[in-house]
């Protein structure tokens, strides 16, 4: 069976591979963008330098044409104004002998004049259309013809290529110049000549211009037909029914490259005002942008030096950041294992690798500095344990310690009942409610407003005790009630002012109890009328309390188990050390004892 790990560990990639790989990534990228640039730029130019032979070779022929159809207008002149014509044209009657002499007229026109004419028709606004080569009887063979019922114009106008169907045509492509013919005497439209030409001309024109070695013209009607192409099955087609229907032919004022029979052709064009055809130049990108290939294959070139280079130069220069890199893993390892005594070399200098070393020695260091701390704070936590459970287990053995003494106050309870004692029946019975409420170790933390009713309770022995001096007082908002305190905390406090206080007096003075809230802390006071506790004593119980806040685990238990110390013990170790009790005391007057909490309702601050 494969050994899966195995296998992936074949696939890895060194940092020197990578880095040739990333190097020669860069190259090409650089040396690609670069030609892209190159060739965006030079493709832009050439295009544009197309554009202006083009523009100066089409203009230069749609003045031709131009050219070509005003000398046909001019030269038709003489002939259009002769008295036989004007005559034929005026006429309402005719003979046979007329239509002769009109056809002779024609034929003596096209003896003199353009050779590549197909076919000569006089039009009049009344009389039968006259040819220059067919009799009166053979007319109706130009019905099918596209001028034959076209409107009369006083204007020239030219119809795109079409097919001739007559007889002298043979099928030929034509193109058909209409030309107006005015009464000499009052200059009214009384009808017309039109002239079909052979393609002759045209092709002579456009085949005389060339655009590189294999650059064509060819010429669509403003109703995008195709006028003249050097395919001549294309002559009189509409464009869409040609191959050519896939190309956009440009606005005279730029030139555009477009992909056809899958090469790249640069394509212009350019309008006569006479005809509103386009003459269209169509030519090779490659043949115009000759200098395109040479920088390809210098690119090319370029590309083949710079990855060369990068294959022998990069393995040598990525020897110099590997070797130092692998040192370094390698002491990695070790501290892998746990030995923090390793340490590299010191290498002088100021660059990432150096760098690098220096903070690697300084963090085996660190880490060996952070385990010593974490593990004395692990013997300190571990220490904290046990203390909780010794506690545990003496809390336990308190509670079994009590029961003699609630059955033997239970008894008292009884016979004070029995004899009709009330007051040794409340003192012992609330004696028993005390101690059950110590000993009781269910919860840690209770209500204020349980705590308070313990104390109360206890209050109430110590009046039974002192029943005529002794005064004591509980102020507590009714929104403090409900406040969760660490159970215990007053009974102790308010015990300390009636031993120290109290009781040196016979009974007379007065404890008041009250509290307020002080942001998110609360604080509960104690105060008695005493005679105060003197300076040096109250220094070293707040010494003590100061060291149980810094350190509560080598400090508590200490002192008295249910005194101050105690119950400050207890709110920092469940609050904090920000937490606790607070002495302070006056001369003559008494003391203050101050218990700082944090607000919570039903476990949550």
């Amino acid at each position: 069976m494969n050994n899966p790990v195995g296998y992936i560990s074949r696939w890895k990639i060194s940092i020197k591979v990578k880095m040739v790989l990333a190097f020669l990534s860069v190259s090409v990228f650089s040396v690609l963008l670069l030609g892209g640039f190159s060739h965006y730029i030079y493709s832009n130019v050439a295009e544009k330098e197309f554009y202006s032979i083009s523009k100066e070779a089409t203009v230069r022929l749609n003045y031709h044409l131009d050219y070509y159809f005003r000398q046909l207008q001019q030269s038709t002149h003489s002939l259009i104004s002769s008295d036989r014509i004007q005559q034929w044209l005026t006429s309402m009657n005719y003979t046979n002998e007329d239509i002769q002499n009109v056809e002779k007229e024609l034929r003596s026109y096209l003896a003199l004049n353009y050779s590549e004419t197909q076919g000569m028709f006089l039009i009049p606004m009344y009389n039968p259309v006259v040819s220059m080569a067919q009799s009166f009887a053979k007319l109706d063979r130009l019905t099918n013809e596209p001028w034959y019922d076209r409107p009369l114009s006083g204007n020239l106008e030219i119809l795109p290529t079409h097919i001739a169907k007559y007889e002298i045509a043979n099928g030929r492509p034509v193109v058909s110049v209409f030309l107006p013919i005015f009464d000499k005497n009052s200059m009214d439209l009384i009808g017309r000549l039109v002239v079909d030409v052979s393609l002759q001309e045209i092709e002579r024109s456009l085949q005389s211009s060339k655009l590189g070695s294999s650059g064509t013209f060819f010429i669509v009607s403003a109703q995008n037909s195709i006028v003249y192409h050097p395919n001549e099955e294309w002559d009189g087609l509409p464009m869409a029914e040609t191959d050519l229907a896939s190309l956009r032919i440009p606005d005279e004022q730029s030139a555009a490259k477009q992909r056809y029979q899958g090469k790249d052709y640069l394509i212009a064009s350019s309008r006569s005002a006479v005809t509103g055809w386009r003459i269209v130049s169509m030519v090779p990108f490659e043949e115009v942008a000759v200098g395109l290939s040479a920088a390809r294959i210098s690119m090319l070139a370029v590309l083949l030096l710079i990855t060369i280079l990068v294959l022998i130069v990069v393995p040598l220069v990525a020897n110099r950041f590997i070797k130092p890199i692998l040192t370094l893993r390698s002491l990695m390892r070790q501290v892998g294992k746990g030995d923090l005594t390793v340490q590299s070399d010191s290498v002088t200098g100021q660059d990432e690798i150096q760098q690098l070393f220096h903070s690697f020695n300084y963090m085996v260091k660190r880490l060996d500095q952070l385990i010593v701390t974490n593990t004395g704070l692990q013997l300190r936590e571990m220490k904290a344990q046990l203390m909780q459970k010794e506690m545990f287990i003496k809390a336990l053995q308190n509670q079994i310690n009590p029961h003699l003494l609630y059955n033997t106050l239970g008894i008292i309870t009884g016979m004070a009942y029995l004899e009709k004692v009330p007051v040794i029946e409340r003192m012992a019975r609330n004696l028993a409610d005390v101690y059950r409420y110590t000993t009781r170790f269910t919860e840690m933390e209770v209500k204020l407003e349980e705590e308070l009713g313990h104390l109360h309770k206890y209050l109430e022995i110590i009046h039974i005790r002192f029943p005529k001096h002794f005064q004591s007082q509980c102020y507590f908002n009714e929104k403090f009630l409900h406040l969760r305190v660490v159970k215990f905390i007053l009974q102790p406090i308010v015990e300390n002012a009636v031993k120290y206080a109290i009781e040196p007096r016979g009974g007379e003075g007065a404890v008041i109890i009250s509290a307020y809230d002080e942001g998110s802390d609360f604080i509960i006071e104690v105060v008695d009328n005493g005679p105060g506790i003197d300076q040096e004593v109250l220094l070293r119980i707040n010494e003590q309390l100061d060291q149980i806040s810094s350190n509560v685990d080598e400090h508590y238990g200490q002192g008295d188990s249910l005194g101050i110390s105690n119950v400050h013990a207890r709110l920092v170790l469940k609050y904090g050390n920000k937490y606790g009790v607070k002495l302070t005391s006056f001369a003559g007057r008494g003391t203050v004892v101050s218990l700082r909490l944090p607000l919570i309702t039903d476990g949550r601050k």
